[in-house]
């Protein structure tokens, strides 16, 4: 399992630790793997590809401390949350509260040992979530960043992820002013609860939190990159049901069809997840030999 190995983690996110709260997840992981060894199908570990819609390989990872299902496949994964929120599913659960607690109770971020001296960074109307160096600079298209830069001049804050070298910051500062890019390692949260409007990604749990929290939310993606995002399925969504962002969060995430999984929230969750593959594979299995990959799989090194 890899969501929780710790050779994997070392090449993932180095000396930083995961929040304590994601360690819940853990017993979801060793039961969505056996399920999926049991129906023949790979899985894959916080990583994107595109496969044919017969898809072979399941993704997971976690988002916003809940456990996300999702072939790698583009098309089925964006019509699962769609499907999940047409679900029409009774008496749903509270998941945008669910998020908030998270968020007030200080557990909304990733990582553990977060900064909070705040003092030295006043709070400012508007931030801007970035991603982590390897993805800064495809996904997130510097010339909104500029347009941003010179909307709001001195009252944004550009935060850089934990993930990010110093040649990156250091060219982040030279764009937009030392002044205006936040302490890599603060409490990015504190930041978002005082701001008016949110800047963010299709690969941030930031735009979910932002949305519960009222919080006006804005992608800086490049296009053409969109749909290569872990959180795109989710989070495009995001951003067009702002009005009635609650409502579409506990409906979807209420929903076997949208893959979110959490033993905190869900009565039922090994329930859930069987609910899910009878879905998932059901959609699959309609595409069966409609498609033909002619390339020979690579030979793995013993």
């Amino acid at each position: 399992m890899e969501m929780f190995n710790r050779k994997e983690l070392d090449k993932r996110i180095g000396p930083l630790k995961k929040n304590k709260k994601l360690y819940d997840l853990e017993a979801v992981e060793g039961y969505v793997i056996r399920k999926c060894s049991e129906l023949g199908v790979e899985t894959s570990y916080d990583v994107m590809a595109e496969e044919m819609p017969y898809f072979k390989t399941m993704g997971y990872t976690e988002f916003a401390t809940n456990f996300y299902l999702q072939p790698l496949n583009l098309k089925i994964r964006n019509e699962q949350m769609m499907d999940a929120f047409n679900d029409n599913v009774k008496n749903p659960d509270d998941w945008s509260g669910y998020l908030v607690k998270n968020i007030l109770d200080k557990n909304a971020n990733k990582y553990q040992k977060r900064k909070e001296k705040f003092d030295d960074y006043p709070a400012k109307d508007f931030l801007v979530v970035l991603p982590g160096s390897n993805k800064v600079k495809t996904n997130v298209c510097l010339n909104r960043m500029k347009q941003i830069s010179k909307s709001h001049g001195d009252n944004v804050y550009f935060k850089p992820h934990p993930i990010t070298t110093h040649q990156i910051v250091g060219e982040l500062k030279d764009f937009f002013g030392e002044e205006n890019i936040l302490d890599k390692n603060l409490d990015m949260y504190y930041y978002m609860q005082k701001a008016k409007h949110v800047y963010t990604t299709q690969i941030s749990e930031s735009a979910i939190y932002a949305a519960v929290l009222g919080k006006g939310i804005s992608p800086i993606d490049v296009w053409n990159n969109i749909g290569h995002g872990s959180f795109a399925c989710i989070n495009n969504h995001l951003f067009t049901h702002q009005k009635n962002i609650k409502e579409y969060i506990n409906k979807c995430f209420s929903s076997p069809k949208s893959g979110i999984i959490n033993p905190a929230v869900d009565k039922d969750w090994k329930g859930k997840v069987d609910k899910y593959f009878e879905y998932i594979t059901a959609k699959r299995d309609v595409y069966q030999n409609w498609f033909i990959d002619s390339r020979k799989p690579k030979q793995q090194k013993k």
